[in-house]
């Protein structure tokens, strides 16, 4: 394991890049990632975050509470986050703070799409807490990067 914050942070970015680079390689990046961060957001929630089962049915708080929760467990550094929305959207502002920004630069500058980690973790997070589906959507990567978590109109049967 790294010695330094730092070098932690540097793993998690190339443990990620590897990845999505792979998941392209199957054809479904999205698909992939989500699989992967659901299972290990399941067992985040429930080993970690115990607490966060009791966050409110409103999409935005919901998204509120899980970065503090977050945040406290040291997952991500959500201090820069700000997220505004009613019940069928959640926009969000993510600051220079998340641990992924070194990724997604590298994927920018290499002209690859950049893949919205916290997005995907945040719709996946709506998904298994309040069992509805959102739409991930990075609308720009910049400072500070814009998501949009948008109500799925696909329904079950």
């Amino acid at each position: 394991m790294p010695a330094t914050e730092d070098g932690a942070n540097r793993l998690l970015n190339f443990f990620l890049y590897g990845m999505i680079r792979a998941s392209e390689s199957l054809g479904n990046p999205a698909l992939f990632m989500r699989s992967v961060i659901e299972a290990g957001l399941r067992r985040f929630l429930f080993t970690n975050l115990p607490a966060f089962a009791g966050t409110p049915d409103d999409p935005t708080k919901a998204c509120e509470a899980f970065t503090k929760a977050s945040d406290d467990s040291g997952l991500i550094d959500g201090r820069d986050t700000v997220f505004r929305g009613d019940g069928d959207s959640v926009s969000a502002e993510i600051g220079d703070h998340c641990p992924y920004r070194r990724m997604c630069t590298v994927r920018h500058d290499e002209g690859r799409p950049v893949f919205c980690v916290r997005a995907s973790m945040l719709a996946e997070m709506l998904r298994v807490r309040l069992e509805a589906d959102f739409d991930p959507k990075l609308n720009r990567f910049g400072r500070p990067c814009q998501i949009t978590l948008t109500r799925s109109r696909w329904k079950g049967s």
